[in-house]
Formats: structure tokens, C-alpha cells, sequence
């Protein structure tokens, strides 16, 4: 370093480079460690990970503030006694389920972010990415995911491998059935006269008759109306012959197209005077006929003609499928 004489000081280009010499000679003994490269490998990205989070809860506490101010504001005036609500607030649904933004590319990874490059990382609150996941998780539904909470798919598949339940099989209507055979036998010395009424499915599809349906008596139109009782035939009744069903049976009956069901009944019948008729001066006994229809007030599906009678009594059984139970007579 010279000194000029005459001047105020050393000539600043000489005290820059021996500062500068001074300062080489200072560390010239100084050496990084072996392992200095690796650990600023890993110091680097962690560094840069904990601004980032501590960037997105910044982001998410004003965004939680800006939520929550209307309500803040919300005061319930009283005159002297008003009072705020700011002590009742609950948290709103809105601010509990927010998503959290994606954080930006760094490191040469993109976070989710359409057309980015690399793997994508879903963002986490208080926490790091997790390294090699190479999907990004986003809520599919429209809702969103809250803190420790697990979005669900959009679509729940059935288990592969598993059937799918079946179709329940539509009831037959009135207009899917027709009767196929109605007949009455004689009366017997016990009273009774033992018939059946079958049914046959003119559907085009399985349908099912549910239910035992209805059975009347009615007279034909312009006759005197005969008191009739139909009764669910049960053990112990006059019917003796008619079949016993379970309890159970014929509650439902499954029918394909051109099947056919049936139920036996006993005619127990109030005969008419020996001049035909049910009293002096009166006209002559009627002959009802039986109907069937599915249920009250409707159509009858199949009906079969009784004998001439002042009243009577019909003891019928349950539905069952055509060839289940032996008919009577």
C-alpha cells in the first residue's frame, strides 16, 4: 500500500486490494466438510418447505377472517341492553371445509397444477408433501375436504366379483289375467257343493298376485239380493274336504306368462222352497254367481254360477299354483 504525499489517505485502488488479500489470507486454512455438500442438499428444500407453510397459514387465517367478519359485525340491538353475538359464533361449514390453495412449482415438481411437470402433491396444513404419492388427491363430489377429513370417491362401485340385487317382480294387473277354469260340482249330502276357480297369466312379462284377493257373491241384475258370507276356509268348518293350507301359503304367487294359480271353494247354499222361492208371494230364488277379483271394488278376473238360493254360505281357501293341492271332486 502506498501513500502518496500531499494526498489525504492511501490510494483507495490499493486499500481495496490489499482488504481484499488480507481477507484470502484469512481463510486460506479454512476447508468445507466432507459431507457439506449432501447436507445442503436436504437444508435447501426443507428451508423452502417450512416458508411455504407457513406462507399457506397465513393464506388460510385471513381467508378464515374474512369469512367469519359478517358475523362479527352481526350485533342484536336492544337499546342498553343489546348484546353481541361474536360469543355464540359457531364455525360455518363454509370455513371449516375450505380447501387450502396448492402451493406453486418449486424444486421441479408441480403441485397438482394442470400442465405442470413431475408429481403432484396434495397440500397438507402443518406439514410436508409426501414424496413420491405421483397423484394429486381433489375433492370429485363438490364437496370439500376439511382438516383431517378424507374426500370420498364420486361413485361407490359394487364390490367386483358381485351381483347386482335383482328387480322386484312388478304385480299383476287386472288386465294381465283371465279366468282358465271355473266349475261347481253337485251338492252332496252334506249340503256342499265343491268347486275351483283357476287363473291364468296373460302377461307378457313375471308378475306376481300377492294377497288371496276377493271373492262376492252377487245376484244377477234385477234378481232380489241374497245374503251371502264368504268365509277363509280353516280347519274344523263344514268344508271338511276342502285342502288345509299353511298359513303362509299363496301369499304371493310368482307367475310367468301362461301360468296359472287357482283356489278351491265350498258352495254351502239356503235351498228355496219346493216352488222355487224363498217365501210366499215372492219371486223366484236367484242364481248368483261367484267372482274373484284382486282386490276390493275392482274387475272381477274370473267368476263361475252357483245354484238358485235364498242365501248361503262359501268357504274358500288361500291361492296357490296350479297343482300344488289335489281338487276336491
Amino acid at each position: 500500500m502506498t501513500n502518496t504525499p500531499g494526498t489525504l489517505g492511501p490510494d483507495p485502488d490499493d486499500l481495496e486490494a490489499e482488504v481484499r488479500r488480507r481477507l484470502h489470507a484469512a481463510v486460506a486454512d479454512v476447508l468445507p466438510a466432507s459431507d457439506a455438500l449432501d447436507r445442503l442438499r436436504v437444508a435447501v428444500p426443507a428451508r423452502r418447505r417450512q416458508r411455504r407453510v407457513a406462507t399457506l397459514g397465513a393464506a388460510g387465517l385471513a381467508a378464515a377472517l374474512l369469512i367469519g367478519t359478517p358475523v362479527l359485525r352481526t350485533v342484536v340491538d336492544g337499546g342498553d341492553g343489546s348484546k353481541s353475538n361474536v360469543g355464540g359464533v359457531r364455525s360455518s361449514s363454509s370455513a371449516v371445509n375450505a380447501t387450502e390453495p396448492l402451493p406453486g412449482p418449486s424444486e421441479g415438481m408441480s403441485a397438482g397444477i394442470p400442465g405442470g411437470a413431475g408429481q403432484s402433491h396434495p397440500a397438507t396444513r402443518g406439514g410436508t408433501p409426501t414424496s413420491g404419492s405421483g397423484a394429486s388427491i381433489a375433492p370429485t363430489s363438490g364437496q370439500s375436504a376439511g382438516v383431517g377429513q378424507t374426500v370420498p370417491p364420486a361413485t361407490s362401485a359394487p364390490p367386483s366379483g358381485s351381483t347386482p340385487p335383482a328387480k322386484p317382480t312388478p304385480a299383476c294387473a287386472t288386465t294381465d289375467l283371465s279366468g282358465e277354469d271355473a266349475r261347481l260340482g253337485p251338492i252332496g249330502a252334506d249340503g256342499l257343493a265343491y268347486g275351483v276357480l283357476q287363473v291364468r297369466s296373460n302377461a307378457a312379462k313375471d308378475c306376481q298376485v300377492t294377497g288371496p284377493g276377493v271373492v262376492s257373491v252377487v245376484s244377477p241384475p234385477g234378481n232380489p239380493i241374497v245374503q251371502v258370507t264368504v268365509l277363509q276356509h280353516k280347519a274344523g268348518d263344514d268344508a271338511a274336504a276342502l285342502p288345509v293350507l299353511p298359513e303362509t301359503s299363496g301369499t304371493v304367487v310368482v307367475l310367468r306368462p301362461g301360468q296359472e294359480y287357482e283356489f278351491q271353494f265350498a258352495w254351502k247354499p239356503q235351498a228355496p222352497g219346493a216352488d222355487g222361492t224363498c217365501a210366499a208371494d215372492s219371486p223366484k230364488a236367484p242364481v248368483p254367481a261367484l267372482g274373484y277379483a284382486l282386490i276390493a271394488n275392482d274387475f272381477n278376473v274370473a267368476k263361475v254360477t252357483l245354484t238358485p238360493t235364498c242365501g248361503g254360505t262359501v268357504y274358500r281357501t288361500d291361492i296357490y299354483r296350479t297343482g300344488a293341492y289335489p281338487r276336491v271332486g
